[in-house]
């Protein structure tokens, strides 16, 4: 009987746990065999899978349909209940949503705490929509990632990134950061010297160009010599100079033949924008020398998103992530 579609039915039992696990990225599967387990067999889940694919398709349809509007009402209904939330947004020539910055109370007070070396990350994609999901971060005294702000943006245009720092200082108080780290990007550069100018630092993220390294000079120096550990020593020195680091860099290069490889000669001449040595009396917190500090945020919102979400659910998935990286920084306060 159990098989049987009049006997089964979802109730509200069945539906919050869909809208809860999918918060954590679950879906209507392994949402169904969570539930199996919780009442001690398929039989007694009440439903079939079927059932829960199914609603889980609807709510993403009815999501979809007036999405971005969702969004931007639920923003203006925390906005009414907590005036310190700050969120700003533009829509294009068509009336659709294009830009979008928000920044919650904590977020601003995490800013005042460690904002002055801030790390803008444009490495992660909402695909449903293209849009670039641009988060504020910072490493805070126990080495843990804090967010400050976040941006949706859904081109990388100098404009957009304009637009988009403009609304982050708005909401930090006007306050610069002394130093932004960033992917290389002319978009990004654009931007920052339009709204920051010549106020705020500018640092390259040392992990972003380090793990273009083995595809940029070939897999078979990399495998079969020691030229990776050789440069990564040279570039990760903890006491290396200027004048150290031009003679070691330049002597592992043509020790390996590759005097000629553009890629090396390119991130050579903005050296002082990327390797430490050339800024050792900025204080960067860890920001551009840990090499697990943007990795680890990499696979930490990537635990909470996949390519196929609405603006709603990524909102609800960002939301969790946040809970989950503050209730882990209170057990450390505590």
């Amino acid at each position: 009987m159990a098989h049987l579609t009049q006997t089964r039915e979802l109730n509200i039992v069945h539906k919050k746990m869909i809208v809860d696990n999918s918060k954590v990225n679950k879906g209507p599967v392994m949402t169904y065999r969570m539930f199996k387990e919780y009442v001690r067999g398929y039989q007694n889940v009440g439903a079939s899978l079927e059932d829960l694919k199914n609603f889980s398709r609807d709510i993403k349809k009815f999501l979809s349909e007036g999405d971005a509007q969702m969004l931007i009402e639920h923003f203006m209904k925390i906005k009414r209940m907590c005036p310190s939330f700050y969120f700003d947004f533009k829509v294009d020539e068509k009336g659709r949503l294009s830009h979008v910055f928000w920044a919650d109370p904590i977020s601003i007070k995490n800013y005042l705490l460690f904002g002055d070396m801030t790390s803008f990350d444009t490495t992660f994609r909402k695909y449903k929509y293209r849009m670039i999901f641009a988060p504020f971060t910072r490493v805070d005294h126990h080495k843990r990632c804090v967010t400050f702000g976040v941006g949706l943006l859904i081109n990388e245009s100098k404009e957009s990134f304009a637009w988009l720092f403009t609304r982050f200082l708005e909401a930090m108080g006007g306050r610069y950061p002394v130093c932004i780290i960033t992917d290389e990007d002319l978009g990004i550069e654009g931007g920052l010297k339009k709204v920051f100018k010549d106020i705020v630092q500018h640092r390259y993220c040392m992990w972003h160009i380090l793990k273009k390294l083995p595809e940029k000079v070939g897999p078979v120096i990399c495998k079969e010599t020691e030229f990776l550990k050789e440069i990564n020593s040279c570039v990760w020195g903890e006491d290396v100079v200027p004048a150290e680091f031009e003679e070691r860099w330049t002597a592992i290069v043509e020790a390996h033949g590759l005097s000629d490889n553009d890629w090396l000669q390119e991130k050579y001449g903005i050296r002082q924008f990327w390797i430490p040595a050339y800024f050792r009396d900025l204080l960067l917190g860890g920001l551009i020398r840990t090499t697990s500090r943007p990795e680890s945020k990499n696979h930490f919102f990537s635990n909470f998103t996949n390519p196929n979400l609405t603006l709603v659910e990524f909102w609800m998935r960002f939301e969790s992530a946040i809970d989950t990286q503050r209730w882990a920084q209170s057990k450390l306060i505590a």
